[in-house]
């Protein structure tokens, strides 16, 4: 297979089981159950040995020392801590960042963080008693008849010279503070002999020193020089036992050769590339033949053929692409079933086969959409990382419930779910959970929950992000909303009227600015970010008691269900599950508020009036509701009446990109073809709201 080819797929399948690990390693501080820990094992051995396979040999060895933990804990050498899972969790996102390197995603590797990580692994190792201790702490130097060893890294200002100073002074200074136990110098930055310039530092160092004297004392050696340069001093005493470097343990000859800049790493290649496989070794020295080398390959190959999961991975670029196809198909069945019912000969011949292609079409469809939707599962799990993380930073118990991970979604619409729902959790989390003393106080438990829930109903995707906290005090929004000019005392608002302040760019009631949240962003681009997915979200809470977030998705976003319905000569579709009704109103129900807009009442609710043929100036001669009809649609909470001339009947719309195949069209989500060939704008209901009402900013919308 091809070098790149295997690395995508170790990629792609390192992804998915650093995903495992972290689920698995939060699980485990739960119950420290030995299935479990067997998992986590193989998932770390897998990595290592795929890594291995594809030349990663920095990620190889690395994963090699947690897969030594992980291994204790297997044989019940180790016991499970909290402690040991933060540690093992730390590994696991310094994996992730070499995975993103061997990507191409990064640029490098922090190597500092991946040998103070590999650190704390040794310490559960044998040999080391100690637990991980704190850096500050590890470099304080307060036992001063402790021999200790310091690993300094010098890169200095390439200026330095300018200044007087010497680097092999430094050395010297260091020396004189005990014993330098290595010594390596990097020359990568030395240029050309032709470009040199004598008064320019190019090298910089890596020195290992053992000394008794405090970290304060060595740190002093470059107290003129570490403004202008880059100066790292670490304790790493535990990697040392008996005087000797415990890290060479596990690293190969060629890499040591290469760190001393003994030789370089296209010589160890060289090297490599002479060694042959063992069944050419074997048949060079007689000891079986090449057709039974061969023989026991085949057998090999069927076996692990055999062995192989009935599953298998398909680029999304191919589903794409079959996904269009049968767009296309779908157009198609449209376009017969309307020349069907225009022709006035041989319908009942027609009928069977008719029949039969829409048949075939649905379920083609069905199971397409199908290879593109994948259980929610995934999704939900690596939140519990997050709520951990959160948690122990802000000092509160929390625990994550999931329910309905079962539910399947739309491939597409899950990766663009990620990050809306950790800035809910992260808000709850940080705004709506109490620490554990507020919550004894008020009759609650110490440990405080959220929920995280999928379902389907009517056609559509729900998510519910729920806490058990503080809730909302909607008083305090309305106060700041005033407070920012937003909305006036005088304003009588309902609680969901309310709520939706909470979705404005830079509204935030936060008190001071955290880590976490408090600076106005993050609920505007949740918002976003749903609305992008045609989908809405709405606020329940109740003071004290708790707040519920609710998100509303399509199943899909390739094909929807719509409503054809015709504004002058044009034919527009509006998505069915933004519909909520459609009606003729009466002339005395049609009202204007102030100059500034229409409303229509509907059995004694005002709705604002959009009409079609102003919004995209579309000529009609219907331009009195009480000729023509309004479909009454739903934005969020949100209720309006956009103005038809006629309604034509229910369809299904293939979503076509407007961006890629014309350009943007404001109110519009996309395009479909219909089945005589013309191009419909499948009308976007949150982007009409905002065209419609952004010079009507006082007219409210009826909940």
């Amino acid at each position: 297979m091809d070098h790149n080819k295997l690395l995508e797929t170790f990629i792609t399948e390192a992804s998915e089981l650093i995903q495992d690990l972290e689920i698995d390693l939060v699980a485990l501080e739960d119950s420290a159950d030995d299935e479990l820990i067997n998992r986590i094992f193989r998932a770390a051995h897998t990595i290592k040995g795929s890594a291995g396979v594809v030349g990663l040999t920095e990620l190889s060895d690395f994963t090699h020392t947690m897969e030594s933990v992980l291994d204790l804990l297997r044989s019940h050498e180790l016991t499970v801590t909290s402690e040991l899972i933060s540690v093992l969790l730390r590994a696991v996102d310094q994996i992730k960042a070499m995975v993103k390197v061997a990507a191409g995603e990064e640029k490098e590797v922090d190597e500092r963080e991946a040998q103070f990580i590999l650190g704390l692994l040794s310490q559960f190792l044998p040999g080391n008693n100690t637990l991980a201790q704190n850096t500050d702490n590890s470099l304080s130097g307060n036992d001063v008849n402790k021999t200790s060893y310091f690993e300094i890294n010098m890169r200095l200002s390439p200026n330095l010279f300018e200044t007087g100073t010497d680097p092999l002074m430094l050395i010297r200074e260091l020396q004189d503070l005990g014993e330098l136990v290595d010594i390596e110098v990097d020359t990568s930055r030395l240029p050309d002999f032709y470009i040199l310039d004598v008064y320019r530092l190019y090298l910089s160092w890596r020195l290992v020193l053992k000394t008794s004297e405090p970290f304060s004392r060595i740190e002093n050696v470059f107290i003129f020089v570490q403004d202008n340069s880059d100066i790292s001093i670490e304790d790493v005493s535990h990697h040392f036992k008996d005087g000797v470097d415990m890290r060479l343990a596990d690293k190969k000859l060629g890499e040591i050769l290469v760190d001393k800049g003994l030789v370089s790493a296209s010589d160890i290649n060289c090297a490599l590339s002479q060694q042959k496989k063992i069944g050419e070794l074997l048949v060079e020295e007689g000891k079986v033949s090449k057709s039974e080398v061969q023989e026991a390959l085949e057998k090999q190959l069927k076996s692990r053929e055999v062995q192989k999961s009935t599953t298998i991975r398909v680029e999304t670029e191919k589903l794409d692409k079959l996904v269009n196809l049968v767009g296309e198909l779908v157009i198609a069945v449209a376009r017969v079933d309307q020349v069907y019912n225009q022709a006035n000969d041989n319908k009942r011949a027609m009928d069977g086969a008719l029949e039969g292609l829409g048949r075939i079409s649905r379920e083609l469809q069905e199971q397409v959409m199908r290879t593109r939707m994948i259980p929610v599962e995934g999704l939900f799990s690596r939140f519990h990382r997050v709520v951990r993380d959160l948690a122990n930073a802000e000092q509160k118990l929390v625990r994550l419930e999931l329910s309905g991970i079962e539910t399947e979604l739309d491939k597409n619409v899950i990766e663009q779910l990620s990050d809306p729902l950790k800035h809910l959790i992260r808000n709850a989390v940080d705004h709506g959970i109490e620490l554990p003393e507020e919550r004894l106080k008020v009759g609650k438990t110490e440990e405080a929950t959220i929920r995280l829930v999928a379902y389907q109903q009517e056609g559509s995707i729900i998510i519910e992000v729920s806490d058990d906290g503080r809730g909302i005090d909607y008083k305090a929004i309305f106060n700041k909303a005033v407070e920012k000019g937003i909305a006036k005392d005088t304003d009588e608002l309902s609680p969901q009227d309310i709520y939706r302040f909470m979705f404005l760019p830079g509204f935030s009631t936060a008190k001071q600015v955290t880590e976490v949240s408090g600076r106005g962003v993050g609920l505007d681009v949740v918002k976003r970010n749903i609305e992008d997915l045609r989908g809405t979200i709405e606020v329940m809470s109740e003071l004290g008691k708790g707040t519920t977030f609710r998100i509303k998705l399509p199943l899909t976003l390739a094909i929807i269900d719509g409503m054809n319905v015709k504004v002058g000569n044009e034919v527009l579709t509006v998505p069915l599950l933004s519909i909520v009704e459609s009606i003729r109103p009466s002339k005395e129900s049609v009202k204007t508020v102030e100059g500034k807009g229409e409303i229509i009442d509907v059995r004694g609710e005002y709705l604002p009036l959009v009409r079609l043929h102003e919004v995209f100036g579309i000529e009609t001669g219907k331009i009195n509701p009480w000729e023509a009809l309004v479909v009454v649609v739903e934005s969020g909470l949100r209720k309006f009446g956009i103005l038809v001339d006629d309604v034509l009947g229910q369809q299904q719309a293939v979503i076509k990109s407007l961006e890629k195949n014309f350009r943007h069209v404001e109110g519009a989500a996309g395009a479909t073809i219909l089945g005589d060939g013309m191009v419909s704008l499948i009308l976007d209901i949150h982007g009409l709201e905002k065209m419609a009402f952004k010079s009507q900013g006082k007219l409210r919308l009826a909940s």
